[in-house]
């Protein structure tokens, strides 16, 4: 049993359909149609917490609520329990060595997304073993409370802590040297130019990452050395940030922030 909003589920789906196991997602209508998609076409039960509702809101504690109280006194079920799961962060650890050892040990910064914070930190605290001075960015969206308000709606799927939601314990703000905000146009933005600049499809909240580390860039020291955790692929949002006719719906395109996400790689490119 599982609260999620998609990137999870999917990954507990191959499992359960590995082993045998009866995987039963919590989830609401904010998820990507895609995730649930493959989600169900891996044998996943899928328990909609809006199911009467139509709309796009995060629902994250409303689902965690759900979740536990429908594996709550059931001795053949278990609550993975993403966001306060040790081992959500404990699996990020070979990433953190393989940073490492395909770098020299050479990293200035990391930047990655928080979610549920297991990514980032996790993968953060065993690189710190390899490389201690390493300056970690986290990135959530704008809207997102982890590090701190505004509190507000946002489209940027599997990421951020929204209004409402516990801040999760693997969120080690001992490790974070920084946190950034970044909106759905901008992150949407950088996912799509992206996309057709280099032929490397990343999702949303992966775009909220590239556009800090892409900003970062033009004021970095030269020879600096800056990791971004693209911690989620593009394919899962073909109805959504890859759709225009989605996007100009909830006005997400702005062909001026592409414009300069797309300078600023030209930029790049000839450096």
């Amino acid at each position: 049993m599982e609260s999620t909003s998609g990137n999870t589920g999917l990954g507990l789906a191959v499992v359960a359909a590995e082993h045998g196991y009866r995987f039963t997602a919590v989830v609401d209508n904010h998820a990507a149609a895609d995730k649930l998609r493959g989600m169900k076409a891996m044998g996943t039960h899928l328990v909609h917490v809006d199911e009467d509702g139509d709309g796009e809101e995060l629902h994250t504690a409303a689902r965690e609520e759900l979740a536990e109280d429908m594996a709550r006194g059931k001795d053949n079920t278990f609550f993975t329990e993403q966001h306060n799961n040790p081992s959500n962060a404990v699996g990020y650890y070979p990433v953190g060595r393989e940073i490492a050892q395909a770098l020299d040990n050479r990293v200035d910064l990391l930047i990655g997304a928080v979610g549920t914070g297991g990514g980032l930190c996790g993968t953060a605290r065993e690189l710190r073993k390899h490389v201690p001075d390493v300056t970690v960015v986290g990135v959530e969206p704008k809207g997102s409370i982890a590090f701190g308000p505004p509190a507000h709606d946002y489209y940027q799927s599997g990421t951020g802590t929204p209004e409402g939601a516990t801040i999760g314990l693997l969120v080690d703000y001992d490790l974070i040297d920084e946190g950034v905000k970044v909106g759905d146009i901008e992150a949407f933005a950088t996912a799509r130019v992206v996309a057709r600049r280099t032929g490397l499809l990343i999702g949303g909240s992966a775009g909220g990452v590239v556009h800090d580390a892409l900003t970062r860039l033009t004021t970095l020291p030269p020879d600096t050395v800056m990791v971004a955790f693209i911690n989620d692929g593009g394919e899962k949002y073909m109805d959504t940030v890859f759709n225009d006719e989605w996007m100009n719906a909830r006005q997400l395109i702005d062909e001026a922030v592409e414009a300069d996400i797309d300078e600023t790689l030209t930029k790049l490119r000839r450096n």
